[in-house]
């Protein structure tokens, strides 16, 4: 059973979509990336993650039935999406996630900083980790926890696990490269399934049981 916050914690610097997206690109013109490590790598991976955005952006579209439940959501939702610029993950992930949200005027979505919210974070742990992005969806009245999903959807998160296996010896670049190639084939398919088993599964627990 999810629970409801005792004290919800401070939100640092919640953004919607538009403006992180335009804190990307100024961060990109910048040469800079978000948090307090501004390595080349990240820096790299930021402008790297801006082009991707865009792709996930213009070849986006919604899974028929996911837009059907949207529009049957009984009350409103608050979704709460940890990420950073230099996520990988976040590139492909981030915008898609927007585009679910925007199709219902039931849920408001925030974007924030992993690294200037940890209180946050660490109450959303995957296997004791800080691993982004993690998306938080709360009842917008109550605050309780309906469901936390990340940092990746199940279907592309075992492909991960089975080419860890096969390749032990892999290093972060060859995987960053698969994962490239399994969400440009996937085109957000898997995330959206994800999604609407989620939404599904809240809705019906809201419904009165006689």
């Amino acid at each position: 059973m999810e629970t409801t916050f005792e004290i919800k914690p401070t939100l640092e610097n919640p953004l919607t979509y538009n403006l992180y997206a335009v804190l990307i690109e100024a961060l990109v013109a910048a040469g800079q990336t978000t948090g307090p490590e501004q390595t080349e790598e990240k820096i790299a991976f930021t402008k790297l993650n801006a082009q991707r955005s865009k792709r996930v952006h213009r070849t986006f579209e919604m899974l028929p039935e996911l837009r059907e439940t949207l529009q049957h959501l009984p009350e409103k939702w608050e979704w709460l999406l940890i990420t950073e610029s230099w996520c990988g993950d976040g590139a492909q992930l981030v915008p898609a996630i927007a585009e679910i949200a925007a199709a219902t005027p039931n849920i408001e979505l925030s974007i924030l900083l992993r690294d200037e919210n940890p209180e946050l974070m660490d109450l959303y742990l995957t296997n004791g980790g800080r691993a982004i992005p993690k998306l938080i969806c709360l009842n917008a009245e109550t605050d309780e926890t309906l469901f936390a999903w990340g940092p990746r959807p199940e279907a592309i998160q075992q492909k991960v696990k089975e080419f860890k296996t096969e390749n032990p010896y892999a290093g972060k670049e060859e995987l960053h490269q698969q994962l490239a190639v399994w969400y440009a084939k996937d085109k957000s398919i898997t995330l959206q399934r994800d999604m609407l088993n989620l939404i599904k599964k809240a809705t019906f627990c809201l419904k009165p049981v006689y």
